[in-house]
């Protein structure tokens, strides 16, 4: 759940409000990771982008933002394909009659490239922490971190 609202926190700053990147969820079947963005998702994602302003990014730093998604925008799409690829792949491997042992190496190589992704965005995140100053740093860290409402179920993104 921290790591998920972690990686939209992150994926929108690169993103600069844009059309943000699609994340894979560990946890998410093949079927759903294929799937277009929900109305709720996008509602998310624009209510998101909106806190970006309470930064108050200079546009030295929204240059320089943009160069860090510039950068990992292909790995990271190479990367998430990897992963509905694979798990595709095995979702046919368990349905069909493979045997454990490739079962078993298909959803290791799947986690791997899941580690590879969330490492990939972390290393965003600190390009993005070493460009705000510290009162911005506190904003953005506050919103990483922000706990949902307690009368509202925790979001699954």
């Amino acid at each position: 759940m921290l790591f998920n609202r972690f990686a939209i926190a992150v994926t929108t700053i690169v993103a600069l409000g844009g059309s943000a990147i699609a994340l894979t969820k560990p946890t998410l079947s093949h079927q759903v990771i294929a799937q277009t963005p929900t109305n709720s998702l996008r509602q998310h994602r624009a209510q998101s982008g909106g806190w970006l302003k309470e930064l108050n990014l200079t546009p030295q730093q929204i240059q320089q933002m943009k160069q860090i998604r510039t950068q990992s925008k292909e790995q990271m799409t190479q990367k998430r394909q990897a992963v509905r690829q694979g798990q595709q792949e095995l979702h046919d491997l368990i349905a069909g009659r493979a045997s454990t042992q490739q079962v078993r190496e298909k959803y290791n190589q799947i986690k791997v490239i899941k580690q590879q992704l969330a490492d990939a965005q972390f290393e965003n995140t600190l390009a993005i922490r070493e460009i705000l100053n510290p009162e911005q740093r506190q904003k953005f860290a506050d919103r990483m971190y922000k706990k949902p409402p307690q009368n509202q179920p925790p979001k699954q993104n």
